[in-house]
């Protein structure tokens, strides 16, 4: 039996694909315990899990991040992110003292876990390994190898976003001796939830790719009295602004409605609880809070993304070609990796009008290039290691 300890931030983009991971630790018989917020001290409680509660300092509410993260009001762009990066590693301590209390064999850390920083830097440390559900080592800005401007953003803005951050880290630790967010790279492996053609090559990064770990299915997400619409031979275009950003629909889900009204295809939209617009929907559009993506993704034809990462790959996993409008936290780096990888039309962008929209949904559902990518991106990650595999890559050596 291996102790394994993880490490989570309280999110459900983060904890959504750990769970699979601690279910199957758990199942094979291995001492779990998991650090995280309380709000999800129960989900990892039921898979047979042990959990330490984050304190007050370093928990957070998503559903209202303005309101648990003081000073996070009224900022955006790379203010935003300037202050989060900031706010990851004044969590740090906190972090650590919940950690600490737990002795175990090895611990699976999330990346924006800023522990996970003064865990490397141990000389005398469990097995360190991080769990790779966000692209790999952003939230600093990169672009493609080889893109014109890769070399100039990254000068440009890294110094400017990440210096408070940076200078807090040395306060803290010292001279960590890296760029705080580059700490995966000094861990002993990274669980990268994707396949290879959907990732930068990163020569010598300590990179495994396991695939997409997150499961939604119907008994999680009941089905809607509508669904048997899906099977009615139109196109399906899934359209989201995934878990968390649903505070205005305006961004994306709403033109996106505009953009498809009156076309072939049957539109099916998930708000996360966000209620609509007033008015009609058109004929062709279906809504729910929640779908179970495990049984919706392999009916749709394209999916409209605000760039989450997880739904995302979730997408891939089924060969589903993809349009990504995004800019916040990672979703930048998302979009930026769909257009890259060929498997779909990626703009780093926060909103997007119905033309652009229609025409990029257009474009996604007749260009065969995009289905066939996503298809090759899907043989890939079927053959991905399987969880059992992967509780022997976590567990191996203890």
């Amino acid at each position: 039996m291996t102790r394994v300890l993880v490490g989570v931030q309280p999110a459900r983009g983060h904890v959504g694909p750990t769970k699979p991971v601690v279910a199957a630790l758990v199942d094979a018989g291995h001492e779990v315990t998991v650090v995280t917020g309380a709000r999800y001290r129960e989900a990892f409680e039921e898979l047979g899990a042990t959990v330490g509660v984050l304190p007050a300092e370093a928990d957070f509410d998503e559903t209202d991040l303005n309101g648990s993260i003081p000073g996070r009001a009224g900022l955006s762009g790379l203010k935003l992110a300037r202050f989060e990066l900031t706010h990851f590693v004044r969590a740090m301590p906190a972090q650590l003292r919940v950690l600490d209390e737990h002795p175990a064999d090895v611990v699976l850390c999330d990346p924006l876990m800023m522990a996970g920083l003064a865990l490397v830097r141990r000389a005398a440390r469990p097995r360190l390994l991080t769990l790779g559900f966000l692209p790999f080592l952003p939230p600093v800005p990169t672009a493609a190898p080889g893109h014109p401007a890769s070399g100039a953003i990254f000068k440009a803005l890294v110094p400017w976003v990440t210096g408070p951050a940076q200078d807090l880290a040395k306060d803290l630790l010292g001279d960590p001796g890296m760029l705080f967010t580059d700490w995966p790279l000094h861990s002993d492996g990274v669980l990268q939830m994707t396949c290879p053609g959907f990732e930068y090559p990163r020569p010598g990064a300590p990179l495994h790719f396991i695939g997409p770990t997150t499961v939604s299915a119907a008994s999680e997400h009941p089905l809607p009295p509508w669904w048997a619409d899906l099977d009615g031979g139109r196109p399906v275009v899934h359209v989201t602004q995934g878990t968390v950003a649903n505070d205005d629909l305006g961004r994306l889900v709403e033109p996106a409605i505009d953009a498809l009204a009156g076309e072939d295809v049957l539109v099916v939209a998930t708000t996360c609880g966000t209620p609509l617009r007033p008015g009609p929907l058109p004929d062709n559009v279906r809504v729910a809070d929640f779908l179970p993506y495990d049984e919706l993704l392999p009916r749709c034809a394209a999916v409209v993304s605000n760039g989450g990462y997880g739904g995302v790959n979730h997408a891939l996993r089924y060969g589903v070609p993809l349009v990504v409008i995004g800019a916040s936290e990672d979703k930048r780096e998302v979009a930026a990796r769909v257009t890259w990888s060929g498997a779909g039309i990626g703009h780093a962008r926060a909103k997007a009008a119905p033309r652009t929209l229609r025409r990029a949904v257009g474009e996604a559902l007749t260009d065969p290039r995009y289905r066939e990518r996503a298809r090759e991106l899907a043989a890939e990650m079927a053959a991905c290691p399987s969880m059992t595999e992967v509780v022997e890559l976590i567990t191996a050596g203890t």
